[in-house]
């Protein structure tokens, strides 16, 4: 017996022979007593050390047998290898054994027997490793001699290639083997013959298309395109298709989510300025199908334009553009794949497309000697250790998000793939419809919650489905610039040691980006999501609902007459609908915005334009210099239907700390007039032109500033290594009293050179004259409209703004300055009706019933004789509303005025 402090080692079976002895056959006996693996030949130990302490082994007798050495061995059987480790060396032992506990231990399995059988099964992919019949009590496994191992082989902890295999994404098994190879990652080999039947639900088809004659050498030379869908089912961000593309060099892929096929076109504007600018080359070739998304007379100008040279596939010859033909294949199923093995719905296509694009550009292939895309085009082979399997349960920090100290700090949700924005995870919460991007998370890749959830949505007790009038540019677009580093998570991201390869929970802490001032951990509504990266939208509405039914209950009266609190009809209370309305109000001050997610990411998003637009470099103050300050301004733009479209926050500078002179000169801008904006209309509806609308991100922006002008710092965005710093301004921002008159010069100066000309009646309105058609823009502020005789003359207009200004184009012109623009067969229907609405409410009129006119012909006003009004400024403010209602309503011109 031995009496070290550790845990004895003890084998229930083990007997002692003379050290002469060999064993008495080539089987090792499953010992579910033992606490270790153990043999008496030396030479199944592949690495072997001596056994320092003075142990012994206690066997079923009681008698103490020496242990020699120590080490590592792989058990041979005729199916399978299994990996042994701690395998002590007793030269006394008459039988070779193995420990049930370790075995399983080791290998990530179980052990399943009877009075007759004992079966070794694999617990991820449920592969039978072993299966055997007992033998005089005992269960004998068969082993075969096995050529020596690398020592390399058993260092450190060894995961079993299935559950590699699933977390990578369901490579095939060499690119699988290159993958771990390349990054360092040791793991216990399985059959190669084991069928997964996630690949086969995902993966089965028929013959390869041919490969290509040629393939280019330089990145970027050639890229090839192609357009996949429509989806099945819509995802939840409403997308049907998404469009590829592939850089044929490196095979580096890219993917977007849209709508409909006529965003192809913008995309590809994005993406071949992103090529330009990131990687400094241009694209040469772009091979694609002869789809009208890419014939159109728009894409083909461009490339033109460009110098882009565009080969196109014949009429039913998909093989000639086989790569983009055969990626998208890849691509969908590995999705479907992905989706197979984490028992989601459908409608999570694009997250499962988006994180198979993700794994696929860090899988070797043998198409670049088994490199992979992300190491053929940044030089450097991506790390694989923060991968985790698709689908599985994972358990975000929510700490942030709850409403107070007693609330759960995380809930169980749904592993969705890989931040493109952020260092984090994508988390699906199924009980609140709430997608996560985390950067503290913690994963059990043996659960799957979507089981329950695919049974629960069959039901259709639920929907994650988006609102029709919500952007769908979510978070979930992935970004046009890639990684820019050869890593996304940080080699110093810890993690911590789990005993085996499928733990209960594991966590993952990614290092959060430098240049985010922000908390990185967002969360968006599914139900909701509005086009920010991370907006949470609280639940505002339930909560304060039902605390205002918990009202306590008086004395009851008890007189005969019946009342609407006797029969139970409640009247609804003012008080409840300003609390349904409490969710949609405009912080006004920057504490306040703060602590909700989806005005921060608001922020966020304003300094990125900021910082992107290099609008200010950090400096010391000069002396005797002005310095201004500035301010945070939050508003919430809505739809025409007074639907919320988004968070707007704005940073504005405070321009009445502004000094004449010293850091402004003149600040005249010109306003376009409501007649000019009459004119335009009738024009399009006389003449049948389409009305398109353009808005301008972050307009004043694109000024330049001719004055030294000095800024503090934005509240919550101060510089933590330079925070006495002010920041000199090198554009125009918001508030400034330049700033309309800068970029209205810019914009001016650029339309010039586009061969318009500025009206003398009107200076926002631009008239371009060609010999076979009209142009004409209206400008105010940062909105624009354009219209003219040539439709193809007025989209190459659009492409030239977008290329040198970030605007956006909004389609038919729907919405302007409060007017409500409806297209119909004989002409145009403008009115007013949300504005009216929202005047009704300001006034607390919009209950009142409606009545003519109120003004008599002969009525006479006088200064003096009627009372005063309780609140002038709100009677001047109405009357300026009602002022610019005769836009539409010239009924009421006499009268208001």
């Amino acid at each position: 017996m031995m009496h070290s402090q550790h845990q004895a080692p003890v084998a229930m079976t083990a007997r002692s022979t003379p050290s002469s002895s060999a064993p008495q056959s080539e089987y090792w006996l499953l010992d579910s007593g033992a606490t270790h693996h153990m043999t008496s030949d030396l030479s199944n130990l592949h690495v072997a050390v001596p056994y320092s302490s003075s142990d012994t082994i206690t066997g079923a007798n009681g008698a103490g047998l020496q242990i020699a050495h120590i080490g590592q061995s792989t058990l041979s059987l005729p199916t399978n290898n299994l990996c042994l480790t701690s395998v002590l060396h007793v030269p006394q032992l008459s039988q070779h054994l193995l420990s049930m506990h370790q075995l399983c231990k080791d290998n990530n399995c179980r052990c399943i027997v009877d009075e007759f059988s004992v079966c070794i099964q694999d617990k991820v992919t449920q592969k039978v490793l072993y299966q055997g019949l007992s033998n005089n009590a005992v269960y004998p496994l068969p082993v075969l001699k096995s050529s020596p191992v690398s020592p390399a082989a058993y260092i450190g902890q060894r995961i079993s290639s299935a559950l590699w295999h699933c977390r990578l994404g369901h490579p095939a098994n060499p690119v699988l083997k290159a993958a771990l190879s390349k990054a360092d990652i040791s793991f216990s080999c399985t059959d190669s013959s084991t069928t997964c039947k996630a690949c086969l639900q995902g993966k089965f088809t028929g013959l390869p298309f041919p490969s290509l004659a040629s393939k280019s050498v330089i990145p970027f030379e050639v890229i090839h395109t192609d357009v996949w869908g429509p989806s099945p089912s819509v995802s939840i961000e409403n997308y049907r298709y998404y469009v590829s593309f592939i850089d044929e060099c490196t095979r580096y892929t890219w993917i977007f989510p849209i709508m409909n096929k006529a965003a192809v076109f913008g995309l590809f504007v994005q993406f071949q300025a992103f090529v330009h600018n990131y990687f400094k080359v241009s694209i040469r070739i772009l091979q694609s199908d002869g789809g009208g998304e890419y014939v159109g007379l728009q894409f083909q100008n461009f490339l033109k334009t460009k110098g882009i040279l565009h080969h196109k596939s014949c009429p039913y010859t998909p093989q000639q553009n086989g790569l983009a033909e055969r990626k998208n294949r890849h691509i969908t199923e590995t999705a479907v794949t992905l989706l197979q093995q984490a028992r989601l719905p459908p409608k999570f296509w694009y997250h499962a497309c988006a994180t198979a694009v993700y794994l696929i550009n860090r899988m070797p292939t043998p198409v670049l000697a088994m490199q992979s895309p992300f190491e053929k085009l940044y030089h450097s082979p991506p790390k694989l250790d923060h991968l985790k399997i698709f689908g599985c349960a994972c358990y975000p920090s929510l700490r942030p998000y709850r409403s107070h100290k007693l609330a759960p700090k995380t809930s169980e949700c749904i592993f969705l793939g890989y931040a493109a924005q952020y260092k984090g995870f994508i988390c699906f919460n199924p009980q609140d419809n709430k997608l996560i991007v985390s950067r503290h998370v913690l994963f059990d890749e043996c659960q799957f919650p979507a089981t329950f959830l695919s049974s629960h949505h069959s039901q259709g007790t639920q929907s994650v489905s988006i609102s029709s009038t919500v952007n769908p540019n979510t978070f979930h677009h992935p970004p046009l610039v890639p990684v820019p580093f050869p890593q996304v998570f940080s080699r110093d991201s810890s993690s911590l040691p789990t005993s085996t390869a499928c733990s209960p929970v594991s966590r993952e802490l990614v290092s959060s980006s430098p240049l985010v001032s922000l908390p990185l951990d967002s969360v968006v509504d599914v139900h909701s999501a509005p086009p920010s990266s991370s907006e949470l939208y609280p639940d505002i509405r339930m909560s304060q609902a039902s605390e205002l039914q918990q009202v306590s209950i008086g004395a009851v009266n008890t007189h005969p007459m019946q009342t609407r609190s006797k029969s139970g009809i409640s009247k609804k209370k003012t008080a409840f609908s300003v609390a349904v309305q409490s969710g949609d109000q405009e912080p006004q001050s920057y504490s306040a915005a703060c602590k909700l997610s989806h005005w921060r990411d608001a922020m966020q998003e304003e300094m990125t334009a900021l910082r992107q637009q290099n609008t200010w470099t950090l400096v010391p103050l000069p002396p005797d210099k002005n310095l201004v300050g500035c301010k945070w301004i939050y508003k919430i733009k809505r739809h025409p239907d007074g639907t919320v479209a988004r968070y707007k926050a704005r940073l504005v500078a405070k321009g009445f700390s502004q000094e004449a002179g010293l850091d402004y000169y003149e600040t005249f801008s010109p306003v376009v007039k409501p007649t000019t904006v009459r004119l335009l209309l009738s024009l399009a509806a006389s003449n049948g032109w389409k009305l398109k609308q353009l808005d301008v991100k972050n307009a004043f922006l694109h000024g330049f500033l001719e004055e030294e002008v000095y800024m503090a710092q934005p509240q919550g965005f101060v510089d933590s290594v330079h925070p006495a710093h002010v920041c000199k301004l090198q554009r125009s921002l918001y508030g400034l009293k330049q700033a309309p008159r800068a970029w209205n010069d810019s914009f001016t100066k650029f339309l010039l050179t586009l061969g318009f000309k500025s009206s003398y009646a009107d200076p926002s309105l631009f008239v371009k004259h060609t010999p076979h058609s009209i142009i004409v823009l209206l400008l105010y502020v940062d909105d624009i409209i354009l219209t003219g005789s040539s439709v193809d003359e007025v989209q190459t207009v659009i492409t030239q703004l977008t290329t040198e200004f970030d605007m956006k184009d909004l389609g038919l012109l729907h919405y302007f300055l409060g007017l409500q623009i409806e297209y119909h067969s004989s002409g145009l229907f403008v009115h007013q009706s949300k504005y009216i609405t929202d005047l009704l409410h300001k006034a607390d009129m919009f209950t009142c019933k409606p009545c003519i006119t109120p003004c008599h012909p002969n009525h006479k006003l006088l200064n003096h004789g009627s009372p005063s009004f309780s609140d002038p400024f709100k009677y001047r403010s109405i009357v300026g509303a009602l002022q610019y209602l005769t836009f539409t309503r010239p009924d009421i011109a006499y009268s208001v005025n």
